[in-house]
């Protein structure tokens, strides 16, 4: 990579080194330690049920199905991995912890069988954490543009880490907001790849990165902001890299992400909702094989509504091609002119933009420290970003499908607490053959002991 020379590199990490607020020490306002963004809030399912997802089936007793669309504070954990087939979407109710990096073997993998919809939706929820999935719908018999990777609508504190979203026919990620509000949304760590262009969608050609704050209804009654996107890989889409909305509710941050391989466009921010604050920091927008437009810029500003404002606060992106050594505008002539002078605070403390393609791979998507849930798909993505290869895609098929996913069994839990013996042998105030209860803070760390468990799962301790 050649786009960044070592005088700009300087330059950017410069910047970047000054900028504030810092974040990701350990609090009991946030999700779990090191949980940034403006969806780290995501905390009212503490304290609750600890419920075991032991089958693959759709529904029934012991299905995720079972767990996400119940009622209450819980945690879903995983005993089984392997893939999940629905018939119609998981639709996620309020106050769950969805412990992905629970799961067994390789992991969960969610594909529609014959469902017409995204396979989770988060609509009208609050306090939501997903994490450690694969959800990967692929295309239906009929047509249909509902079918994203993962759907968030008229909901409230959402975090959203390490997925793996793919084999979308409309967008791969989509903030919706039809009635009240969408805020406090993050979707962090994760990969966003090979939406499907020449698929099912009604308008055809419709391979789509990420919509934020897409609404219905009369707009002036409906608020969207407060959405974080953090250190996330979006590559082979044709547009929407992402393509921004917001209301004066709050800001959108997009921060230190990857934005690889689109056809035709990366970011379009728009002033179609209402007055829209958006921070751009930190990203790489890289073009690749299946780029038609190697000049165009990271960020195009659609101004359609007259009395709407957009403020735009870009620092320290970079911009160029893969495949070659041309540095491209990081703006747009119109978003240029609507640039602000005047930082928009961030939630977290970006890394320079110059140690994204060394740093950022290592932990997208549904990337255990131990590396067991990495699967194929995802090192496909990797690989095509670090040699500027891969294209966008039509079908699963184009790229050889969805992966098997490595079955496992849970470990041994002889005393039925939900915490694995190994775990809790040798613990302060913890015995693998007496049920302890999992929110007790044994050790006084601040911490409850499922929640020690699920961090040191997720490499967060």
């Amino acid at each position: 990579m050649r786009i960044i020379d070592a005088k700009i590199a300087g330059v950017l990490g410069l910047v970047l080194s000054m900028m504030l607020p810092a974040g990701g020490s350990w609090a009991q306002d946030v999700a779990f330690p090191g949980a940034e963004g403006y969806g780290a809030g995501a905390t009212a399912w503490r304290g609750g049920a600890m419920i075991a997802v032991t089958t693959l089936e759709d529904r029934g007793p012991g299905s995720l199905r079972d767990c996400v669309e119940r009622d209450g504070p819980r945690i879903c954990i995983f005993q089984v991995a392997g893939t999940i087939h629905l018939r119609e979407p998981l639709m996620v109710r309020s106050d769950v912890y969805v412990a992905g990096q629970t799961a067994p073997g390789g992991g969960i993998q969610l594909r529609n069988d014959e469902s017409t919809h995204a396979p989770m939706i988060v609509a009208d929820a609050d306090d939501v954490v997903l994490r450690f999935l694969k959800l990967r719908p692929g295309p239906s018999k009929r047509k249909s543009s509902t079918i994203d990777a993962l759907t968030i609508e008229n909901a409230q504190r959402v975090y959203l880490g390490n997925l793996s979203l793919m084999f979308a026919s409309d967008e791969t990620f989509s903030v919706h907001v039809s009635r009240s509000k969408a805020s406090d949304i993050t979707l962090a760590d994760s990969i966003l790849a090979y939406s499907l262009d020449r698929s099912n969608h009604p308008d055809g050609r419709h391979s789509k990165g990420a919509l934020i704050c897409s609404d219905e209804g009369e707009p002036a009654e409906n608020e969207c902001g407060r959405i974080s996107l953090l250190r996330n890989l979006f590559a082979h889409h044709r547009d929407r890299n992402p393509d921004v909305k917001a209301t004066s509710l709050g800001p959108v941050e997009v921060v230190n992400n990857i934005f690889y391989d689109p056809i035709s466009q990366f970011g379009e921010f728009y002033d179609l909702l209402g007055d829209a604050r958006i921070a751009y920091v930190g990203n790489l927008a890289l073009t690749g094989p299946s780029t038609n437009d190697r000049a165009g810029a990271a960020v195009e500003l659609i101004d359609r509504t007259s009395g709407n404002e957009v403020t735009v606060w870009a620092h320290g992106n970079a911009a160029g091609d893969c495949v070659g050594d041309a540095q491209l505008p990081i703006l747009d002539p119109i978003a240029e002119s609507l640039q602000s002078d005047d930082p928009i605070d961030l939630t977290m403390t970006p890394m320079p933009v110059n140690d994204l393609l060394a740093l950022l791979p290592k932990n997208v998507g549904d990337a255990m420290p131990d590396r067991r849930h990495r699967d194929e798909l995802d090192k496909k993505v990797l690989k095509g970003l670090a040699n500027c290869e891969g294209r966008v895609i039509n079908h699963p098929q184009d790229i050889g499908g969805w992966p098997e996913i490595a079955p496992a069994t849970a470990p041994d839990d002889s005393d039925g607490d939900m915490l694995p013996d190994e775990w809790e042998a040798g613990r302060d105030g913890l015995d693998p053959d007496q049920p302890d209860d999992p929110w007790q803070d044994a050790d006084g760390d601040g911490l409850s002991a499922v929640e020690t468990w699920l961090a040191e799962l997720a490499g967060d301790i």
